[in-house]
């Protein structure tokens, strides 16, 4: 029987989309805040005049509220902001947050002399922009005060019209995510419906979102939600215990999510050691609640009915993952 594993949603740290929700709700407000654009501050009022001594004496309830500021602020001034690197105590807690210009540092070199590459480099953006603000945990009221802020930036900022471009301010509005969805749902294509989008808003550049957008919500749409991953885990480990010819696997990928699911119950394995002279390979597309593709190994009876072998779930069709359930 395949051992239990704890999967976890990305820390704050980490920048990479979240394919699976699993239930643990650690730092999650926070790890995706870059990439949704949404501020839970209406508006800019107040935002125009501030200066970088009175943002210096800010306080914020939470590191929430003081990401969603410097998102309101980047905007105002022209800039794609992200959240940076966080700090921990002994005990482990976050005691500091940095939140910086999404030009901030510089793309790694290792990536820069890959010489293995399947795809052309994407432009160099980052250019060591020094532009900052770092919060801190005040001790005794647990409230989080503005340690360090630097304004100025190394590189042009953005005009008004193509701020909404910017990967910390682009948004797809619920409306815009159920038109999507819907779309989606009788075969069309995304570039199609980006096109339709573009059509019904009369140009391109009007709007506010950009393909990839729809492609990262489309993975948002797949990924499973509510901790139905650990919950599956431990369904599938009571029918091992009640069943001693349950057999099942899975892989885990980067970041501590899963990738494939393959299980096989006893009742199978007699099917299989009878009628499995044949063996059906197929695979369903989009057919279930997180549309993913789910593989069936069947095969056909003495009263020529469908039996099955084994069943996997996927979270994407590489090659990687067809050799892994073969």
């Amino acid at each position: 029987m395949a051992s239990t594993s704890k999967f976890s949603d990305i820390g704050v740290s980490n920048q990479q989309d979240t394919m699976f929700d699993t239930g643990v709700e650690a730092d999650r407000d926070l790890s995706d805040w870059e990439a949704s654009g949404a501020s839970t501050v209406p508006g800019f009022l107040g935002l125009e005049g501030l200066q970088a001594e009175h943002i210096l004496e800010m306080e914020f309830s939470t590191p929430k509220e003081a990401s969603n500021f410097y998102n309101n602020y980047s905007r105002l001034k022209g800039f794609s902001s992200r959240c940076d690197k966080i700090v921990r105590n002994t005990f482990g807690e976050i005691v500091r947050y940095t939140f910086v210009c999404n030009r901030q540092g510089f793309r790694e070199k290792k990536w820069l002399e890959k010489v293995d590459r399947k795809r052309e480099h994407k432009v160099v953006t980052r250019c060591e922009c020094l532009a900052e603000m770092r919060i801190k945990r005040e001790d005794g009221s647990g409230k989080w005060y503005v340690s360090r802020f630097v304004e100025k930036h190394n590189h042009e900022l953005a005009f008004d019209k193509l701020v909404d471009y910017l990967r910390s301010h682009r948004k797809i509005s619920e409306v815009e995510v159920a038109h999507l969805t819907s779309m989606r749902e009788i075969g069309i294509s995304i570039p199609k419906i980006y096109e339709s989008f573009a059509a019904q808003l009369g140009d391109f550049n009007l709007v506010t979102f950009a393909k990839q957008d729809m492609y990262n919500e489309v993975r948002k749409q797949r990924g499973l939600q509510g901790g139905d991953v650990n919950a599956t885990i431990r369904y599938l480990e009571g029918l091992a215990r009640m069943d001693g010819r349950m057999f099942w696997r899975y892989k885990v990928g980067a970041g501590q999510h899963l990738c494939n699911l393959f299980w096989s119950d006893g009742r199978c394995h007699e099917d299989y050691s009878v009628f499995g002279d044949v063996l059906a390979f197929d695979a369903t597309y989009g057919r279930n609640k997180y549309n993913l593709p789910v593989v069936v190994f069947s095969g056909v009876n003495h009263h020529n009915q469908t039996c099955i072998f084994g069943t996997t779930m996927v979270s994407c069709e590489s090659h990687e993952s067809y050799i892994w359930i073969l």
